[in-house]
């Protein structure tokens, strides 16, 4: 819902859809002048502050001229001015016919509208004052101490606390979330807060993992509401960015080829890099379900999910999180990455990966040799270098994941939430700048 931010005004999109809604201008200039038009001289208008289109009777650019105090309202009824009143309006001439009065008397007899003209000025210049002093009030309950247009302007910023490249990218992502019917997780709607901003919080959550308590500050509000807010938007994110654009879409090996780096040359026909990693997770569970979680490679609880990786370093599948111990093989043949290879694909993977047995009939491996009569051939060096050098992009595009914290810990509330933010992470990887400058 769009509202109007002019006071009295109250024009909203979802009663009069036929008026336009204007965005203040960018230009700091043009903005104070904007809300010096709308007295509303000490507002800080968001991403998402409005002025609705009855306020610009000669066009958007000669700004909001028309307003209810300049429209001739009609008061019903005019009382006589009190004793005070009348004290406070100036002095009028009686007698029209008299004599001008000279430049001694300009101070007290100067000629001025009626008594009921002035007391309908000062009557709505006081309801103004109450109506400014109730929104002023409103608007200090509100108050954030953290909002996106604070860093709007920086992409190096906006790159910190949300992993994306610029605002642009951002905007992008809200503008995809306003046309998405957000269904929030605790049943009740977050009104106060922009959806920018809320946007904001969630990607912070996903970046920084910064703590309820710590998100809460910032956004004056409740750590139920900051809850409330990462699960929808995140939810959201998924459906909208993976289940929509990623799930069982790996690109075919001639898509790969359109954009194949140098150092894939080789290997003209890769259709997919695959790699494990896994994810701290809470340990707050029974011995038995302890015990499948448990990883000896990290020597903790974790879970553990498949990444496959296109030549060109954009993250092209993610599986669903498995327990800590779930080995690499049975993750592969169970998670339906395997269903979606063709006849004359060929997968890289590491030498862990022994999955040759369990692929599509036509489908190729490509792991490095292995060690066998304690001395690698020539050619066996040479296969081992051309790989390596092809899978160092894929683990940087990994380790690009790994930079949104939440996957070194999810906490125990957000563990039935971790295969929507490990994905939504993944969709997230991939609106980065591209990791080779060529492919940029």
């Amino acid at each position: 819902m769009v509202q109007c931010c002019v006071p009295s005004c109250n024009n909203r999109n979802d009663v009069n859809k036929t008026i336009s809604y204007y965005r203040f201008p960018l230009d700091e200039n043009e903005k104070r002048r904007w809300l010096k038009l709308i007295r509303r001289k000490d507002f800080t208008p968001n991403y998402n502050s409005r002025v609705c289109g009855w306020h610009f009777p000669h066009g958007k650019a000669a700004g909001p001229t028309r307003f209810a105090w300049n429209e001739g309202k009609a008061f019903p009824h005019i009382s006589q001015p009190t004793k005070r009143q009348k004290k406070m309006l100036p002095a009028t001439v009686e007698d029209e016919g008299g004599a001008e009065p000279g430049p001694s008397h300009l101070g007290t007899a100067q000629k001025t509208p009626s008594s009921s003209s002035v007391l309908v000025l000062e009557i709505e210049n006081e309801m103004l004052r109450k109506e400014n002093d109730k929104l002023k009030k409103e608007l200090e309950k509100q108050k954030q101490t953290f909002s996106f247009s604070q860093i709007s302007s920086h992409p190096d910023v906006v790159n910190y606390y949300t992993g994306l490249p610029d605002a642009a990218t951002v905007l992008f992502l809200e503008t995809l979330l306003s046309k998405f019917d957000l269904q929030y997780d605790f049943d009740w709607n977050v009104q106060k807060m922009p959806l920018i901003d809320q946007l904001l919080l969630t990607l912070m959550k996903l970046r920084l993992n910064c703590g309820l308590v710590d998100l809460s500050v910032r956004f004056n509000c409740c750590r139920a509401t900051v809850t409330n807010i990462f699960i929808t938007i995140s939810s959201a994110l998924y459906d909208i960015l993976y289940v929509g654009m990623m799930e069982n879409k790996i690109p075919s090996r001639f898509k790969n080829q359109t954009s194949l780096p140098h150092c894939f040359q080789p290997f003209p026909n890769c259709r997919i890099v695959l790699d494990c990693t896994e994810v701290a997770v809470s340990n707050t569970e029974s011995l038995d379900t302890q015990s499948h979680l448990y990883s000896h490679y990290k020597g903790g609880t974790t879970l553990k999910a498949l990444i496959g990786v296109a030549p060109n370093g954009f993250i092209t599948f993610a599986s669903d999180l498995y327990g800590g111990s779930t080995s690499d093989k049975a993750i592969t043949a169970d998670c339906g990455v395997l269903q979606q290879l063709e006849a004359g694909d060929m997968v890289m993977a590491d030498k862990g990966f022994t999955i040759r047995d369990i692929l599509p009939a036509g489908v190729s491996l490509n792991i490095p040799t292995f060690l066998v009569n304690g001395q690698f051939t020539m050619e066996e060096i040479n296969h081992n270098r051309l790989i390596a050098s092809a899978r160092v992009h894929v683990e940087r595009s990994i380790q690009r994941l790994k930079t949104f914290h939440i996957l070194s810990y999810i906490p125990y509330q957000y563990k039935k939430h971790a295969n929507k933010i490990l994905k939504v992470c993944v969709s997230l990887t991939n609106l980065q700048t591209p990791i080779l400058r060529e492919i940029a």
